[in-house]
């Protein structure tokens, strides 16, 4: 929308007018005082222009993410086995009839379907080094590596009985799990606390059930109660620390090392030795 453009022809006809029939000097002076302050209107209306122009950019971009969100279906209530197809992908959920729905990532082949994913790395694309506030709200892409968020699995656990399982790779390809038929994090105001971590069964061993109660600590946030240091920036990995730290550090640096900075699986192959693929994903039980 040019405004300015037909108010400058506007005052080009003024000025012609002004100008037809030989203007007095008291006149020119008129004239040359009206086109000053329709100047100045014109600056005005160009910068209102520019600052519209700004607006409908926001707006398009989201009418853009609106319509991005809509294309991706609904679930009836917060569970991804209430998903009529068995086609993974992106779906929203809504934990409460009164909350906002968001976005979660759908499994619906491994294991019977039906898993929330909450955490996914494979190729060491995302930093996972992070702070307290990204790990609450979440990071990363849906379809590559990311963190679901601690808020959005605090709110999809509480009040209903889930189940994890945690899948894990080295760099040779060897495939390990580990299910356990009870998960719980607290809230915030509790440190997204491990509130409940059920009987184990799988492949990889158990590290996770001595975690249960420990709160979530980060890089900038130590709840490690009489920890050896500050775990989450000893092994650079947010994680429910306990007092020695951890023997599972799936927020760890991506690398093909020993390190107890690596994302790895102690009891995978009995080290600190870096894994290829981690992958957490909570279902609602029956």
């Amino acid at each position: 929308m040019k405004l300015h453009i037909g108010l400058i022809a506007f005052c080009a006809v003024l000025y012609v007018g002004a100008s037809d029939g030989g203007p007095s000097e008291g006149e020119a002076t008129a004239n040359s005082s009206v086109i000053g302050m329709l100047e100045l209107l014109v600056g005005k209306l160009e910068a209102m222009e520019h600052k519209l122009q700004k607006m409908e950019s926001k707006l398009d971009e989201h009418v853009d993410n609106v319509h991005n969100i809509s294309q991706h279906q609904r679930v009836d209530g917060s569970s991804c086995t209430n998903v009529p197809s068995k086609e993974s992908g992106i779906y929203l959920i809504r934990v409460k009839r009164n909350s906002e729905p968001f976005e979660v990532y759908c499994e619906q082949e491994t294991f019977g379907g039906g898993w929330i994913v909450f955490q996914f790395r494979y190729d060491g694309s995302l930093d996972f080094y992070r702070g307290w506030n990204e790990f609450r709200d979440g990071f990363g892409d849906l379809n590559k590596e990311f963190w679901l968020g601690l808020e959005k699995v605090h709110q999809i656990t509480s009040g209903r009985k889930h189940e994890l399982v945690v899948e894990l790779k080295d760099f040779n390809g060897t495939y390990k799990y580990a299910l356990f038929n009870a998960f719980e994090i607290g809230s915030e105001s509790k440190q997204y606390n491990l509130k409940d971590i059920g009987a184990y069964n799988g492949t990889a061993c158990d590290e996770m059930s001595y975690l249960k109660g420990k709160k979530f600590s980060t890089k900038d946030r130590d709840n490690a109660v009489n920890s050896m240091g500050h775990c989450a920036q000893r092994h650079e990995g947010a994680w429910w620390h306990n007092w020695y730290c951890t023997a599972a550090n799936l927020n760890g640096r991506y690398m093909n090392a020993v390190n107890r900075k690596s994302m790895h699986w102690y009891d995978f192959n009995e080290s600190a030795q870096g894994l290829s693929y981690s992958r957490m994903m909570i279902r609602e039980k029956e």
